[in-house]
């Protein structure tokens, strides 16, 4: 597994070719690692990104021209070699084109460029989308960032507190039947005042994605006041999930600009919830940070 690694005084990150993966992202001066360790007795995964599609399509299928084409849960990214070029020491950039394979799945021609950047205590993720096909390209994209909890070994899971500016009453995307949308939307009632207390009990029936445009930043802090805020002003929702019976010391804080299908019909991708749609020859520039305390 080839793995570039950037780094500063604060942090040292390192970041798989296979999806542009965060595999570690470790606060130097106090020697503990924020994100997840991919142990597969949980979820197996750390940070991968998703694209073209967030979420699951209906039969994992979508239509096109009178066609039917196949896309795994969150699109194909996340399982694909990138390019890797470490611009700096601060620095990495990863690149994928579209390819045979691609194709198959989704018959556009594009560039995917993911780029990590070190400011001091702050990772930037910045992912750039270029449409080269000669028709609109519809596509989602997201981070799926895991992060252990406790962090530092401090305390326990229900210590923890996820915090959201600008604090205002919540509304979520009702799961039913998982991982699917029912197309209704439920109020948060675990978060009052624009902070919720962590406890397993409120994923049991499965992820928590906030509809909430005007969100700027979600923070998850500890008892100890080390965790990290999440600015993804960029995005239009926000997904927190953790694996939903097996009690799992990770919490999941996901910038989404996409939607899982709402149970039903297999349909377009134009049709999709929270779907961009990219001119040919344009490009989409959108990011997120970690500022990581």
């Amino acid at each position: 597994m080839n793995v570039i690694t950037i780094e500063n005084d604060d942090l040292l990150v390192e970041i798989s070719a296979k999806g542009a993966e965060l595999q570690k992202v470790y606060n130097k001066k106090e020697q503990f690692d924020y994100l997840w360790n991919g142990n597969a007795d949980f979820w197996g995964s750390r940070a991968p990104n998703l694209f073209p599609i967030i979420g699951r399509l209906n039969d994992y299928k979508y239509k096109k021209d009178d066609q039917v084409y196949e896309l795994p849960q969150h699109g194909f990214a996340k399982d694909m070699t990138f390019e890797a070029h470490q611009e700096s020491d601060i620095k990495a950039v990863f690149t994928l084109k579209n390819n045979t394979e691609t194709t198959a799945m989704y018959p556009y021609e594009f560039t995917l460029m993911i780029e990590y950047t070190l400011v001091g205590a702050l990772l930037a993720v910045d992912y750039r989308v270029e449409n080269h096909s000669k028709e609109r390209m519809p596509f989602s994209i997201g981070g799926h960032p895991a992060f252990n909890v406790p962090l530092n070994g401090a305390g326990s899971y229900e210590d923890y507190t996820i915090t959201i500016q600008p604090r205002e009453e919540v509304k979520y995307f009702e799961s039913n039947p998982l991982p699917y949308r029912s197309g209704n939307q439920k109020v948060l009632q675990e978060m009052k005042d624009g902070v919720m207390t962590l406890s397993h009990e409120t994923f049991r029936e499965g992820l928590i994605i906030i509809d909430e445009p005007k969100l700027d930043a979600i923070t998850l802090e500890g008892p100890e006041k080390h965790g990290v805020t999440l600015n993804i002003i960029d995005f239009p929702y926000v997904c927190l999930w953790t694996k939903e019976q097996a009690d799992a010391p990770f919490i999941c804080i996901e910038p989404f600009f996409g939607l899982p299908d709402i149970a039903g019909e297999v349909g377009t991708l134009e049709d999709k919830g929270g779907i961009i749609l990219l001119e040919s020859g344009e490009v989409k520039q959108l990011g997120f940070t970690m500022d990581l305390f």
